[in-house]
């Protein structure tokens, strides 16, 4: 769906009646949290009721936040029914109401190798010790917006080995037998509401420009480029005909069209179940 996590804020309270009867409400008793209650759900996490601080600050901290992942929802519009189901019923809700203080958006391309892409990856505007690479297969850069490239196949399977349930999609990846390398960039702050983010969803395909790749080819594009390039150097060159298939201009193109095609189906698709999950 071409983005992989909401946190929202708004100033509207929550149907607490229908929290408890789907799920266990916990109190923070002692103060120790922005929000006095917390509900943990399948498909996220709802707070309410700041009150770590005085009533003038609680005040201004919106009344409630949810952190809430989309790929649990077929498209939007269950998204949205969903998201608004948490609310009073005295509630007057829309997509206006709610800011995004985070959004995580993502791109997956199928059969690319994570060396290809560290031997390729040319980040703009970050500094090089803003790149850590963990256990040879996930490549963090940045802070805000933060970029994180992993194995998709490798995550899911981690997931299930601790026991952890999966979507459908998850599943789906998994069967196929391919290797997917995903994207994502975590970006907070946005300073953006949901409306807003509905309504040009293919605006924030800009993130996806600071990736940007070279081709080992190009020596000389190499060494004038500057800034930040992640390097295989004992990687010889009789092995990099592997490399052939994602060119650097090519490989950009994909992770682009991969965000607008997978967020546009998902804004716009149907349902392909009348499943919510609880």
């Amino acid at each position: 769906m071409g983005i992989d996590m909401f946190n929202l804020t708004t100033y509207a309270s929550v149907d607490r009646r229908y929290l408890e009867e789907v799920a266990d409400v916990t109190e923070d008793t002692i103060g120790k949290s922005f929000y006095k209650y917390f509900c943990k759900l399948d498909y996220g996490v709802v707070m309410w009721k700041p009150h770590k601080f005085g009533p003038e600050m609680n005040d201004r901290i919106p009344y409630t936040k949810v952190d809430i992942n989309p790929k649990y929802f077929d498209n939007f519009k269950v998204f949205q029914g969903c998201l608004f189901g948490l609310f009073s019923e005295y509630e007057e809700m829309s997509l206006g109401r709610f800011n995004v203080s985070r959004i995580d958006l993502k791109s997956d391309i199928e059969d690319l190798p994570i060396d290809v892409v560290l031997s390729r990856l040319y980040a703009m505007g970050y500094r090089r010790d803003s790149v850590s690479l963990i256990k040879g297969s996930t490549i963090y850069v940045g802070s805000n917006p933060k970029i994180r490239i992993y194995d998709k196949i490798k995550e899911i399977m981690a997931r299930l080995k601790k026991g952890w349930s999966i979507t459908k999609d998850d599943e789906e990846m998994l069967l196929s037998g391919k290797q997917i390398t995903r994207f994502e960039i975590q970006i907070r702050n946005l300073k953006m509401t949901l409306k807003n983010v509905v309504d040009d969803p293919l605006g924030l395909v800009s993130y996806f420009d600071r990736l940007q790749f070279y081709n080992f080819e190009d020596d000389g594009k190499i060494a004038s480029m500057g800034g930040l390039q992640l390097l295989m150097s004992k990687i010889p060159r009789k092995n990099r005909a592997v490399f052939e298939k994602f060119k650097d201009k090519d490989l950009e193109e994909q992770v682009r069209n991969n965000y607008i095609t997978s967020v546009t189906e998902w804004l716009n698709g149907n349902e392909r179940s009348n499943d919510v999950p609880f």
